[in-house]
């Protein structure tokens, strides 16, 4: 079986996101309390997008998550949400073609990779009746140049 060298992307079905802390592997990260949330049918997506700044090439990686109001309350703690600004969070995501995959860990790049938040956003219904969403991005660079 030929292993993989990129991460498929596309809609995201669930993701269970582990702070840091002290972790200093992944092992030990998935170790660790998950905060896992019911996710809306569609609108959770995750995403490579390739940058070159002055010649140096990275990787931008964002995870976005949607869900309705009522069932998000797991994001919305102040230590959570800080926790995934400064400490940064790494993801297990199971993706529409039925892939799993880890965002926020990679071999190369280690913790170094970790998803911090960059928004959380509360959204109103569309329609009437519809019920309110929200929906928490999380992103992470590559610090180094992608460049091997």
């Amino acid at each position: 079986m030929t292993e993989k060298r990129y991460k498929p992307i596309g809609g995201v079905l669930a993701a269970r996101l582990y702070t840091l802390g002290t972790a200093t592997s992944l092992e030990e990260v998935l170790q660790g309390e998950a905060v896992e949330v019911e996710l809306e049918d569609d609108g959770s997506l995750y995403e490579e997008k390739i940058c070159s700044v002055e010649g140096l090439v990275s990787v931008q990686h964002t995870l976005t998550l949607c869900s309705d109001h009522h069932r998000a309350a797991a994001w919305f703690g102040d230590d959570f949400l800080a926790r995934c600004a400064a400490e940064g969070v790494v993801a297990e995501v199971r993706l529409a073609t039925d892939e799993h995959i880890v965002v926020g860990w990679s071999e190369r790049f280690a913790l170094e990779q970790a998803l911090r938040l960059e928004s959380l956003d509360f959204r109103s219904g569309t329609r009437p009746n519809s019920s309110p969403q929200v929906r928490l991005t999380l992103v992470s660079k590559d610090t180094r140049s992608a460049i091997v």
